[in-house]
């Protein structure tokens, strides 16, 4: 039913259907980047979540041009396809290179929700259970990648979730609808 907000107890049904990684579409070789004394704070902070909602026809066509755009873009930011790391004294850093795997692009379905089911000022445990790194701290940028995507198709449209350890606001978008 429109409007009505999915209880806590009934799960959202998300079924993840495809995981990928994208590089940038060219080569850039190793490189580190020295976090300065400003950065740090931010490693003891959660991921960054940002939700877009917007409608579309083709879900999978609509992946494959983000994950092409993502290619693009990621040839000048390329730091977000790296992830920490330490220098031999101890001090973090970005590092990047080609044979690292990349940004992580998670496919999902929740075909038992819509966006108007997520927009209702009780629905903030349910988009909790939307986002894939909810309670990752930054630190973990270690051992995960520092910017992940999911894109769910949800029963009215689409939404991206952009999780990355740059920034710690959250805004959720909500376009074309």
């Amino acid at each position: 039913m429109a409007g009505e907000v999915v209880k806590k107890e009934e799960s959202l049904n998300l079924k993840i259907t495809n995981k990928s990684h994208v590089q940038p579409e060219e080569k850039i070789g190793r490189k580190e980047y020295q976090l300065v004394t400003f950065d740090l704070p931010y490693l003891a902070f959660y991921y960054n979540q940002k939700l877009l909602f917007y409608k579309g026809e083709d879900f999978e066509g609509m992946v494959q041009k983000l994950k092409l755009g993502l290619g693009v873009v990621l040839k000048e930011f390329h730091q977000l396809a790296g992830k920490l790391g330490k220098d031999e004294d101890g001090v973090f850093r970005v590092e990047y290179d080609d044979d690292m795997v990349g940004v992580e692009v998670v496919e999902a379905v929740a075909d038992e929700i819509a966006v108007d089911q997520l927009t209702v000022a009780e629905s903030s445990s349910n988009l909790k259970e939307l986002i894939p790194y909810t309670g990752i701290l930054n630190l973990e940028g270690m051992h995960r990648p520092l910017l992940a995507v999911q894109v769910i198709l949800l029963s009215s449209m689409h939404v991206d979730l952009v999780n990355y350890v740059v920034d710690q606001s959250i805004s959720i978008y909500n376009l074309g609808s």
